[in-house]
């Protein structure tokens, strides 16, 4: 996705440790390392969205919030 010219990709990633367990859909800028990332969390069964820049822009979010919804699916019961 190509926004203000400068182009951002997004990958689909999973953590499992304690406090962090989930999926998460992170938003990169090249090879700068993450933008942001909107977390499925498994242990508190919320979504979380960590900015790791400032200034993010909103057209991102936009498009990134219900994409994840969607890739990264329901909370499963225990």
């Amino acid at each position: 996705m190509v926004v203000h010219g400068v182009k951002y990709q997004f990958w689909r990633a999973s953590s499992v440790v304690e406090g962090h367990d989930g999926l998460a859909l992170e938003c990169w800028r090249g090879d700068k390392g993450p933008v942001f990332e909107i977390f499925r969390n498994d242990a508190t069964l919320r979504f979380e969205v960590t900015l790791f820049e400032q200034d993010v822009p909103l057209e991102l979010l936009e498009y990134a919030i219900p994409d994840a919804r969607e890739q990264l699916g329901d909370f499963d019961p225990l």
